[in-house]
């Protein structure tokens, strides 16, 4: 699949044929369907607490994930509007794969 995609770049960019790739890495990212990461607790069990679904942006926006959890575990009121990254949002719609 990587070879093809290789391929397929150098029809559009012919330089890249003569370079050489050190890494490679493929996989999904998390994501939801709204595009905003699930931070809080699961709705299944309130002990639990979710950070995920941030799609690549996961180091960027540790600090303020943090925060949000932080604030939520320790029962205190959110620097942050936690409302849009409440799990509990996407719960009831379906799983995409």
């Amino acid at each position: 699949m990587v070879l093809r995609m290789l391929q397929r770049a150098e029809q559009y960019m012919p330089d890249l044929a003569p370079l050489s790739a050190l890494r490679v890495w493929t996989g999904f990212r998390a994501a939801t369907p709204d595009k905003l990461p699930l931070i809080g607790p699961w709705a299944g069990d309130s002990t639990i607490f979710l950070a995920t679904g941030h799609e690549g942006l996961g180091i960027t926006t540790s600090l303020a994930t943090a925060r949000i959890l932080v604030d939520q575990i320790a029962g205190r009121e959110a620097v942050i509007p936690v409302e849009p990254y409440w799990p509990s949002r996407v719960s009831l719609e379906h799983a995409y794969a």
